[in-house]
């Protein structure tokens, strides 16, 4: 039988050399029997090699695998009293600490066998060390599922404890005044533990540094058996407060919840179990026992105050959490929240100042536009500022750190910031005067077009060849700027034209009126006492005389487009003018020759026209 294991197994390496390594499904999966088979075929031979040793090692412990089990299932029963109540509690977070720890296992396991796998990969089919990690790989493969086993088995045994600590509180008896003493003393016991192990670690410290090997073995013992003592301590006080819990849940009372939230604070605060093992086991548990005691609806709106409280608790530390620091002064995302809306408040209330000044001047006779417009500036500017202040100190900012920026601001102005500064200043005038808004459109340093966008450095307007053009702020302070669509969309144009000398003039201004007010721009033409359309005389030019057709109207899509416009018009007028057979000249010149005497010199006259 050994002879046809060998055969089939020596085989089977020639098939796969025939394609490169990979992971031995026989070894993997094999039982007692082969590894027994092969381990006897290594001890025939006297002379082993290195990697002969450890097949030989791997194949031991292989065979070893199958007679062993690290889970022993015990006999779990209703408890009848507190002690017995108690024991089963500890239990059970006993067996939560097994399971993490053997998951732990595990994933390292994983590991190995990814790396085996791997390595297994990169071999020759012909190589002396493929057997050592194939065996290695089947070694790990089998330690991964005794883990899983074992997961399994102990999840197994901590639902059957859930069930029975649920059906065991029915059934006795606990008295909180008792069990409060007991967890207040067994609290000091363990903070008095937790003094004691923090000098030992200290005296530990002290003992490498003068190197006492002696003491540093004493000191390590004694620490050793007090962490001992302090695990289990500190869950048993664990224990306590869960019987506590059990009281009030028996007890059908709100305040469950909140021995519930204490009962995570101790587990995390003595590190009796991580925040993991809460969500995965102790907390759904918890919850489910008080479905049963105290029911579902009062569970689940028990349940959601204290998440909304713990909600809001991490929200509100969340947001005074310091971002950064300004002069040792804590910045948090609430104190800048804060002072934007202080800082929005104050713009609100100088709205709202302007626009109550503006209506009791239009009242006022006595006040002149110009007075009006100063009061309401200077008084919103006025609460601008002071909202300005106000959020600063809501920020935690002093003036003193505002001195510092500001002596660090006029350090850069030095050093050539001056153009930025003056900028920046700019864009702040242009945006509390408002002098020019988003969509005005204006005319600046031989640039016209649609304002689109105002920054604190430069201000960008789109022309009518819908090409962007970037202007900073100075120029509009500095330069004069026509808006003209400022405050109305009404808009007066001057159309320059001229005719022929000996030309009837008032002729020429009834028929181009006339012949303007008729087509089809009227209903854009305001013709008003105050604003009246009009032809007039400009002057008497060398070859023309000139008029000027000064009209108005109204409408952003028609004084935008003054080109256009201007274009529109000019037709009109050269239409006009054809139509009624008066010349529009250009200039010309004629030449005058007269008879003389072929003795006198001939004079030439030259006459423009």
């Amino acid at each position: 039988m050994l002879k046809y294991i060998k055969l089939f197994f020596y085989f089977f390496i020639f098939i796969t050399s025939l394609y490169g390594a990979e992971i031995n499904t026989t070894i993997v999966d094999g039982n007692s029997t082969i590894y027994k088979s092969l381990l006897k075929s290594l001890n025939k031979d006297s002379n082993i090699s290195e990697d002969q040793s450890l097949e030989k090692t791997l194949l031991t412990e292989l065979v070893d695998f199958n007679q062993t089990t690290i889970f022993k299932p015990k006999k779990i029963e209703v408890a009848k009293d507190l002690k017995t109540y108690r024991k089963l509690f500890i239990d059970y977070i006993n067996d939560i600490h097994k399971i993490t720890d053997l998951k732990k296992k595990l994933d390292i396991v994983q590991k190995k066998i990814k790396t085996i796998e791997s390595e297994i990969k990169t071999l020759d089919n012909n190589n002396s060390r493929l057997l050592s990690f194939q065996l290695q790989d089947s070694f790990y493969r089998k330690q991964a599922n005794i883990y899983k086993n074992s997961i399994k088995k102990f999840n197994d045994e901590i639902k059957l404890v859930e069930s029975t600590i649920k059906n065991s509180i029915k059934n006795l008896y606990f008295n909180i005044d008792e069990l409060e003493k007991e967890f207040a003393k067994e609290e000091k016991i363990v903070q008095q533990k937790r003094e004691l192990i923090s000098k030992l670690q200290i005296n530990i410290e002290q003992a490498k540094l003068i190197n006492n090997s002696r003491e540093l073995r004493r000191v390590e013992r004694e620490l050793k058996e007090v962490n001992k003592h302090y695990i289990e301590d500190t869950t048993k006080l664990l224990s306590t407060h869960f019987m506590i819990f059990s009281f009030y849940l028996k007890a059908k009372s709100n305040k469950t919840f909140a021995i519930e939230k204490k009962f995570y604070s101790i587990a995390l605060k003595y590190n009796i179990l991580t925040q993991n093992e809460i969500n995965s086991y102790t907390a759904p548990f918890l919850l489910s026992l008080e479905k049963a005691y105290i029911g579902q609806i009062k569970t689940l709106a028990g349940a959601s105050k204290q998440e909304a409280k713990e909600v809001i608790k991490s929200t509100w530390d969340l947001v005074n959490k310091p971002l950064f620091f300004i002069n040792k002064t804590p910045i948090s995302p609430f104190k800048i929240v804060l002072s934007l809306m202080v800082f929005i408040l104050g713009f609100i209330i100088g709205s709202l100042y302007k626009r109550k000044i503006n209506k009791i001047a239009t009242r006022k006779s006595s006040f002149t536009a110009s007075t009006r417009t100063m009061v309401a500036n200077l008084g919103y500017y006025f609460i601008v500022i002071i909202a300005f202040f106000v959020a600063l100190k809501t920020l935690g900012v002093t003036l003193s750190s505002i001195a510092i920026v500001a002596g660090a601001l006029s350090v850069g102005i030095g050093f050539g910031l001056q153009n930025v500064v003056a900028n920046f200043v700019s864009g702040l005038i242009l945006m509390f005067e408002r002098s020019i808004k988003i969509g005005d459109y204006i005319e600046v340093a031989d640039h016209r077009g649609h304002v689109t966008d105002i920054r604190m450095r430069s201000t960008t307007i789109k022309t009518n060849d819908n090409i962007d053009i970037i202007i900073p702020n100075q120029s509009f302070v500095q330069n004069n700027l026509i808006n003209w669509t400022m405050n109305d969309k009404i808009r007066r144009f001057n159309i320059p034209f001229g005719v022929a000398y000996g030309t009837d003039a008032h002729k020429v201004m009834q028929v181009v009126k006339d012949a303007v007010m008729q087509s089809d721009y009227n209903k854009y033409i305001i013709d008003t006492p105050t604003y009246e359309t009009r032809v007039i005389m400009t002057e008497m030019a060398d070859s023309s005389v000139n008029f000027e057709l000064l009209i108005w109207l109204a409408g952003a899509d028609k004084i935008e487009k003054p080109k256009r416009l201007t274009s529109h018009f000019l037709i009109i007028i050269y239409d006009t003018l054809n139509a009624n057979n008066i010349e529009i000249p250009f200039p010309q010149q004629d030449i005058h020759i007269r008879s003389v005497d072929k003795n006198i010199p001939i004079k030439i006259d030259v006459e423009a026209k």
